[in-house]
């Protein structure tokens, strides 16, 4: 139906148009810091996983984590925008570090393969450099409160000292370091470590141990309990916890 200004012979009356008030600097300060984090979100996406060796990046997992992962697992990963970000400065650390190693010319090898056949072990270690000898480097960059502790302790953390010994028995290396850089003012700290045999064979026979539960098809008990840091911060938790058995606590083996 035609409007009573058409019909006069006049013009089509106009349709008013609402105009949406310019977004403020907060507003625009907000909208740019949820772009970015809907995007390293988009990094959670449903993986399928199956191995068949150990990871030294993964030695404090309990033996039914290692269980799901030798069996083929389909899980989603949680991480936070945040710790993607944690994740990509680290590489940007390792990039630049090798860049101060190879103009020392003291760079032998960086970021490559390792692997032990017995029990089953494969990962990338992050470098070996020839100071006085041939010597690991794992590089890792951490807060500026944990900088401070390793400092006074002058001691890698279990986690690290683990990842090391196992990348120096695959290379059959005597000893390395443990190079830590402060994220708030880019110090560095090398701690010296050498191979522990001892902690080794105590290490493989866990992991000996692990894999013959998952050859003979037994799945390890839950060793610790919902609410510990060990689940909380486990990917494969809700599947692990969505199957219904006694809950229990026991050391790990």
């Amino acid at each position: 139906m035609k409007s009573l200004g058409a019909l006069r012979g006049g013009q089509p009356e106009k349709k008013a148009v609402v105009e949406s008030e310019p977004l403020t600097g907060n507003q625009l300060e907000d909208l740019l810091i949820e772009k970015i984090d809907q995007h390293l979100q988009e990094r959670n996406e449903p993986v399928y996983k199956k191995v068949d060796y150990f990871r030294p990046s993964s030695t404090n997992q309990c033996a039914r984590y290692w269980w799901y992962m030798f069996d083929g697992v389909e899980y989603t990963p949680s991480f936070s925008p945040q710790t993607y970000r944690i994740f990509d400065n680290g590489h940007r650390v390792h990039d630049r570090l090798y860049e101060y190693f190879r103009g020392l010319g003291i760079l032998v090898e960086e970021e490559f393969p390792v692997s032990n056949d017995d029990p089953p072990i494969q990962g990338t270690a992050d470098g070996i450099i020839d100071l006085d000898g041939h010597k690991l480097i794992e590089l890792k960059s951490i807060s500026a409160e944990g900088f401070q502790y390793r400092q006074l302790s002058h001691k890698p953390s279990d986690d690290h000292i683990r990842q090391a010994n196992l990348y120096m028995h695959c290379l059959n290396l005597d000893s390395g370091f443990v190079i830590y850089e402060n994220k708030n003012n880019q110090q560095i700290l090398p701690i010296y470590i050498k191979r522990d045999d001892v902690f080794l064979d105590k290490l493989f026979k866990k992991y000996r141990k692990i894999y013959k539960a998952v050859e003979d098809g037994i799945k390890p008990d839950r060793p610790y309990k919902r609410t510990s840091k060990h689940c909380a911060r486990c990917d494969l938790a809700d599947l692990c916890w969505s199957e219904k058995e006694i809950e229990q606590e026991y050391e790990p083996f």
